[in-house]
């Protein structure tokens, strides 16, 4: 995942973290390494304590045809951005999903690995305290902030391979709505 997630150095323990996954029916997140960003690192279950983050996560995607960044604006205001280069693909797979509610208690976060102080691991089984159900991963991403780009793969290409993450093509595209 190309990110421009600057670490914050003065992280706190989120008392909830949220997961989002397409299946709606999920009791207790069980450690796996199936998608993981440090391979000495075994089983986690990941978590993020930012919600529209999260629902970016509900539809089954790769970083080879999806882009998930967060701009920070003038005024401090944080954008949550998806990027997305094969629009058939994206609706087929989107089958909705859930954002879990899970308690913080026994995750942790290190700053230098992934999306830094975005991306908590648990190395034991959790239970969910809540979860939020959506009809679409759009519906979720939409309703969370996250602006979605459906684009060519030629722009996709200029948007990956731009020094600032695509945010000036980004200002000249609408997003869904």
């Amino acid at each position: 995942m190309r990110e421009n997630f600057e670490p914050n150095p003065e992280v706190e323990k989120p008392e909830v973290l949220y997961h989002a996954s397409e299946n709606k029916n999920i009791d207790e997140f069980e450690p796996r390494a199936e998608s993981v960003r440090d391979k000495n690192e075994g089983p986690v279950v990941f978590a993020t304590p930012d919600k529209a983050l999260a629902s970016c996560f509900i539809v089954p995607s790769t970083d080879s045809w999806t882009q998930k960044s967060i701009f920070t604006l003038p005024t401090k205001e944080k954008i949550h951005v998806l990027v997305i280069s094969d629009k058939e693909r994206f609706k087929e797979a989107d089958k909705g999903g859930a954002i879990y509610s899970l308690p913080g208690d026994n995750f942790e976060t290190d700053l230098e690995k992934g999306m830094k102080d975005k991306e908590w691991i648990c190395r034991e089984p959790v239970k969910p305290t809540d979860k939020t159900e959506y009809k679409t991963g759009m519906e979720a991403m939409i309703e969370n902030g996250v602006k979605v780009f459906f684009v060519d793969k030629e722009t996709f290409q200029k948007i990956r391979n731009s020094e600032d993450h695509g945010a000036e093509i980004l200002k000249t595209l609408k997003p869904e709505e």
